[in-house]
């Protein structure tokens, strides 16, 4: 899961590098998924047969992919529309809703310093995305698509734990990717959207994107699904702003404040003292006896 936060962090930083609106990027990084890990999977399951799934089973990627459809490209709609700061701050409070999310429906019960430790990091990650922008938005409909993607992406993480349990990681995410990429080429389709041209150095970013964060840092976080309470991953991820950041002071020249060393400080603080808490071990432990090893392999 640490590494596929690594590798998904980059991503940040080539969708800022590209010129293409939010909707436009996300379909074309989305088609790029589904051919490079289709090319994956037909190996995979030519392989190893046991991997192949029935058509019954890939009904478990219809509801995360229709959650991938919207929440996508409502996130890079809505970083456009208000700001980096906006969205960041949203998104930093998806730990807590999978906390809540997750008791009715895995029976994932986090303990109190658990969630303590939650706050913690969420403080931290509001923290360097202030640092790193030019200050708040609020542009109405911008914050109004970035709340609507974190409630769905705090459901797919959760729903994604129930999934991973029917089907192979890398055959899930490609079921999911390709569920995501028709949905939203049918509302492109239906809403008469132009997908005009796109330059040679936005298909390397889309490219790059599609197949590294999006192809091979998603199969591993899905792949590690299978052993992870749900409360876990979304956790970890508070660590990706703080990664990001430093990659694009590196790659784009983005000033580093002191917000962004305190404030990355703390979030990683918070995540280290949720995954080491006794409650984070329980959770821990008990997502790792409930796994079905053989069939996850």
């Amino acid at each position: 899961m640490a590494t596929s936060i690594f590798v998904m962090s980059s991503g940040l930083v080539a969708i800022k590098a590209t010129s293409l609106g939010g909707l436009q990027f996300s379909l074309w990084r989305l088609w790029v998924g589904v051919v490079a890990l289709g090319l994956v999977v037909v190996w995979r399951t030519s392989a190893n047969p046991e991997t192949r799934p029935s058509l019954s089973s890939l009904r478990w990627a219809i509801w995360p992919g229709l959650l991938v459809a919207f929440s996508q490209p409502a996130f890079v709609v809505a970083t456009k529309l208000t700001s980096v700061t906006d969205v960041a701050l949203l998104t930093s409070v998806i730990p807590m809703m999978v906390s809540v999310i997750a008791v009715p429906i895995l029976g994932e019960r986090p303990g109190a310093r658990f969630r303590l430790w939650v706050m913690v990091a969420i403080v931290g990650t509001g923290l360097v995305a202030y640092g790193g922008s030019t200050g708040l938005g609020g542009d109405p409909l911008g914050m109004a698509l970035a709340g609507a993607a974190v409630i769905c992406w705090a459901f797919y993480m959760v729903i994604l734990k129930i999934s991973r349990v029917h089907l192979d990681a890398i055959v899930l995410l490609w079921a999911i990717l390709a569920v995501a990429a028709i949905s939203l080429t049918l509302f492109m389709a239906v809403t008469g959207w132009e997908p005009g041209s796109v330059t040679t150095r936005d298909w390397l970013l889309i490219i790059y994107v599609g197949v590294i964060p999006g192809g091979v840092g998603l199969a591993l976080m899905t792949w590690a699904y299978r052993w992870l309470p749900a409360n876990i991953p979304p956790l970890m991820q508070r660590a990706e702003p703080v990664l990001s950041s430093a990659q694009a002071h590196w790659l784009l020249s983005e000033p580093v404040t002191a917000l962004h060393f305190v404030g990355g400080g703390i979030a990683i603080a918070g995540v280290v003292g949720a995954v080491l808490d006794r409650s984070g071990q329980r959770l821990l432990t008990e997502a790792q006896s409930k796994a079905d090893l053989p069939i996850s392999a």
